[in-house]
């Protein structure tokens, strides 16, 4: 079924993705072993966004994830800036300015969490209404950001540090809301969590320095994920029923294309992508 999915033979199942790097996200179509682009957003090109985004806050984007069914996409990036953008319009319909910024989801209610990383106002996790542009409503420690994953199954915000994973509960309602953390668990190996991602299993995907694992909040267990082991400098790992996608850094922070495989590690292809650094891939669900 796997290579009938990357041969491209079975058409309202190839599988899609959104790639990001640089100022820019591509919706690309996996066919034949290659990338097909379907659809692009760039930053410098949106010119509803103040100028200091299209020229300097989105100049590295490190994450670009579905949300909201896959209507809307949000959008983090290292320079400084975030954005949740409407996939049919190419418009951007949330921003803020975020040092270092990571990762982000949607939560319950149009609440928009952030994971800042290393930077002088960064290391936290941020909490915004999507509905007013550039206004936290409430902040948390989180040293050097790299992960926000809201468990709808769970009712929970999955936040990465650099040593944990840590669980958060949401209540109140408008500018009351507030963050609330019930549960950590401590990174394996040499910690220095890079990417946290959901399986449809209900466990997920987490990459540190040293590795990738299976991360299962019911028992706080951490499995090494074969496949990817050992493993340095795993950027993302996407996943999408037997569908796994990943970027490992191949020139400091950045590669020239990203990997595709079935979850056991087997059927693995590389697909090319040009005129970008890419940072992360994301399976389109």
């Amino acid at each position: 079924m796997w290579l009938a999915l990357l041969s491209g033979s079975v058409g309202p199942e190839r599988p899609l993705a959104y790639a990001c790097g640089d100022d820019q996200v591509r919706e690309v179509r996996i066919e034949d072993g290659r990338a097909a682009e379907t659809w692009r957003w760039t930053a410098r090109e949106a010119s509803e966004l103040p100028a200091d985004y299209r020229e300097r806050l989105l100049a590295h984007i490190d994450e670009c994830k579905p949300v909201d069914d896959g209507r809307l996409i949000l959008v983090t990036a290292s320079t400084g800036g975030a954005v949740l953008i409407d996939r049919v319009s190419g418009r951007v319909v949330f921003r803020a300015r975020v040092p270092m910024a990571h990762s982000a989801d949607l939560l319950p209610g149009g609440r928009i969490a952030i994971a800042l990383s290393i930077a002088p106002v960064g290391d936290r996790l941020q909490l915004y209404d999507r509905r007013r542009s550039e206004r936290v409503i409430h902040t948390l420690p989180l040293p050097s950001g790299h992960g926000a994953v809201w468990d709808a199954k769970r009712q929970r915000l999955f936040a990465l540090s650099h040593d944990l994973v840590q669980a958060f509960r949401l209540s109140g309602r408008g500018n009351g809301a507030r963050l609330h953390e019930t549960t950590r668990w401590t990174l394996p190996g040499r910690r220095d969590g890079h990417d946290l991602s959901p399986m449809e299993t209900g466990r997920y995907l987490v990459t540190t320095d040293d590795g990738a694992w299976r991360f299962d909040p019911d028992d706080g267990s951490f499995a090494p994920y074969a496949p990817l082991n050992p493993a340095l400098r795993i950027k993302s790992v996407s996943a999408a029923g037997d569908r796994i996608a990943w970027v490992q850094a191949e020139q400091s922070w950045w590669a020239r294309g990203f990997t595709v495989m079935a979850a056991d590690g087997s059927d693995r292809r590389r697909i090319a992508l040009d005129g970008i650094h890419l940072y992360k891939v994301r399976w389109i669900r």
